[in-house]
């Protein structure tokens, strides 16, 4: 088949055709923005592993059907327009290429390949042309649209940073500065994939003047304030990106049984990693029997004490020493406190 097939007066030809030159490219050039929009960044694959989720495939296919129609419109004489009135120029010049004289003498799926391939000064105008109106025009802003689309399928907010600036409801969360400014960061982030409710910028921190302990003590509070003030909005656009364990204690629905299920299966998985770290060689397992019994004791820790002791114990920076200590509030959470200090406890008795 040659480029040309893409004009052609017959509409089943010409979608055709105009699948095959458009299709891959468009693919390659969706594929990382719905991965990250759709499946935090994991591979999007359907039931049988030969093509994407149909969600994923749904975004695809309509973004062919609408760029197939603006190009017909186009090869009719109705282009695209800016918003001045003015004919897009660049899909003037994928029309003139498309109808050209040396389209018919063109394999279309050699053209196919082209348009795959990185922009360059050395591809004939027309084809970078084509790139840009028919792949990446309809792409732009993809990320945001998934997600938002998706968020409201749920019944989260179309922009949920918009409503904690202007509703009324809204208003008490406002009065502190600081803390409102945490609490809109973290939600933003949810919608934007973050999997971690604390793990605030550092840019961040530094503008508040904060330490990263206060700053999560805060953003904590914020967050309990918008689940008793707004239960429903907590609920589609907070707990409804988290799972269980990184929400705020008693801040969860009643499970049904599919619930209770995966929460055993976790607590399971919980119990499993921190049993071989109190079982570990004789160094490592006395400083995390000792850092293990002090997360779950009666009194929680402070941040200021335990982040410095964990960096010197363990010979680790500040940094990592925060994300292992979330690692492991996170696990001992999951497996109960009380069994993790009843452990404890067990192995300090026995010696080991």
């Amino acid at each position: 088949m040659d480029l040309a097939a893409v004009v052609s007066a017959c509409e089943s030809t010409a979608f055709h055709a105009y699948f095959s030159l458009i299709s891959p490219a468009l693919r390659d050039a969706a594929r990382g923005p719905l991965r990250r929009a759709r499946h935090n960044g994991r591979s999007c694959s359907g039931v049988d592993r030969t093509r994407w989720c149909d969600e994923c495939e749904q975004v695809v296919a309509d973004h062919l059907l609408n760029g197939y129609a603006r190009l017909r419109k186009a090869l009719a004489g109705a282009p695209a327009r800016t918003r001045s009135g003015e004919a897009v120029r660049e899909m003037e010049s994928a029309v003139r290429w498309l109808t050209s004289s040396d389209a018919a003498r063109e394999r279309l799926d050699l053209v196919a390949r082209q348009m795959r391939r990185r922009p360059s000064d050395e591809e004939p105008r027309g084809v970078r042309a084509a790139r840009a109106q028919l792949i990446y025009h309809p792409l732009r802003s993809i990320e945001a649209r998934v997600r938002r689309t998706d968020a409201m399928s749920r019944g989260a907010s179309a922009k949920p940073e918009r409503d904690l600036r202007t509703s009324d409801w809204a208003k008490p969360l406002r009065e502190d500065k600081a803390a409102f400014e945490l609490l809109e960061d973290a939600v933003i982030r949810l919608r934007n994939g973050g999997l971690d409710l604390y793990d605030i910028p550092r840019g961040l921190l530094e503008r508040l003047q904060l330490d990263p302990p206060a700053a999560r003590r805060m953003l904590r509070e914020s967050l309990e304030r918008l689940r008793t003030l707004r239960p429903g909005f907590y609920a589609a656009n907070v707990a409804g990106y988290l799972g269980e364990e990184a929400l705020i204690p008693g801040a969860t629905s009643q499970q049904g049984p599919e619930e209770t299920f995966i929460l055993e299966e976790a607590k399971e998985s919980a119990r499993r990693t921190l049993n071989k770290l109190l079982v570990a060689g004789p160094r490592t397992r006395a400083r995390c029997q000792e850092l293990l019994a002090r997360l779950s004791g009666d009194v929680p820790p402070d941040g200021t004490e335990i982040i410095p002791w964990t960096m010197t114990e363990f010979g680790i920076s500040v940094m990592a020493a925060e994300r292992f200590l979330r690692r492991l509030v996170r696990l001992v959470t999951l497996a109960d406190l009380d069994w993790v200090a009843d452990q404890c406890a067990s192995l300090r008795l026995k010696g080991d």
